[in-house]
């Protein structure tokens, strides 16, 4: 079994500790997974991962594309509100090349889970049907507390152990978000569906990745497992394997926190989405990216 992961994020520092946040997700993703592809979009300067390669132990397995900002600017055409960090086009063209059995669309606030254990879960699901795995909370007062006030980034799988064992699933997530706008809405199965997403690799194909024309932020995570629904997928939402997301304060893709201004319309995104408007070019794979292999 190969499995992929794909990882966006841009150097701006969204959240605080970003170059923490990325250490401990890069770390675990390389250990974890067959495939691990970053796709730093519209970072002003230069790569989130040049700051903070020193500390990665890589392997081979990882793939760096940088999209900057003048690339940024002709993928969203210009769009001057188009969401800093574009979710669904970096997202995109990491699935678009990725090769594993299993695709991963995930965050970069992630601490990834042990290999054995998240294949013990993939081989007992169905290959028909679209996964999110609810997230556990971890503060960083709780990883200093566990570090006695430090933050040792070589100790990484000790604390992921550790939170393994004391932190329980957060099965009160299910089902919160449909009461905010839509009693219809069947599909956010769990609040902040869009740190876990996986599937196997033929769904991800079949549905052309996210809608490129959600160029905003919010409501493309759930729109995804609508779309998965509506071209003859289950979709399902799973507790187990662990996986941590480690605070950053307001969510919401930037929208909440003043970083983008404007945000996908709920109802093109959710209530009218159908099967997929994405052109057979989705993942712009007409486009020759490059990359690093690290």
């Amino acid at each position: 079994m190969k499995i992929s992961a794909v990882i966006v994020s841009r150097n701006d520092n969204y959240g605080g500790h970003l170059n923490e946040r990325a250490t401990y997700c890069f770390n675990s993703a390389i250990e974890t997974y067959d495939e691990v592809i970053y796709v730093d979009w519209n970072s002003p300067t230069h790569s989130l991962l040049y700051d903070i390669k020193d500390n990665i132990k890589f392997k081979g397995n990882f793939k760096h594309i940088v999209i900057p900002p003048y690339a940024a600017s002709n993928l969203t055409n210009g769009d001057e509100h188009a969401q800093k960090c574009c979710e669904v086009l970096a997202r995109n063209i990491g699935l678009r090349r990725a090769t594993g059995d299993w695709i991963l669309s995930t965050n970069i606030d992630i601490i990834h889970p042990k290999r054995e254990k998240l294949e013990q879960t993939l081989n007992s699901l169905d290959t028909n049907t679209f996964y999110t795995v609810g997230r556990r909370s971890l503060t960083w007062d709780q990883i200093k507390e566990f570090h006695n006030g430090k933050i040792p980034f070589p100790q990484w799988e000790s604390l992921r152990d550790h939170f393994s064992e004391n932190i329980p699933p957060s099965y009160e997530l299910v089902d919160l978000l449909p009461q905010v706008a839509d009693p219809n809405d069947n599909f956010s199965l769990i609040a902040c569906c869009g740190d876990y997403q996986i599937a196997p690799n033929h769904i991800w194909k079949s549905i052309r990745g996210f809608e490129e024309e959600l160029i905003y932020p919010l409501h493309t995570d759930t729109n995804i497992q609508k779309k998965s629904v509506k071209h003859g997928y289950d979709i399902k939402a799973l507790f187990d394997p662990a996986i941590f997301h480690i605070e950053h304060g307001k969510g919401g893709g930037g929208f909440l926190t003043g970083v983008n201004k404007k945000c996908n319309d709920y109802y093109r995104a959710i209530t009218y989405q159908q099967k997929t408007e994405n052109p057979d070019t989705w993942g712009f794979s007409d486009v020759d990216i490059e990359y690093e292999i690290f």
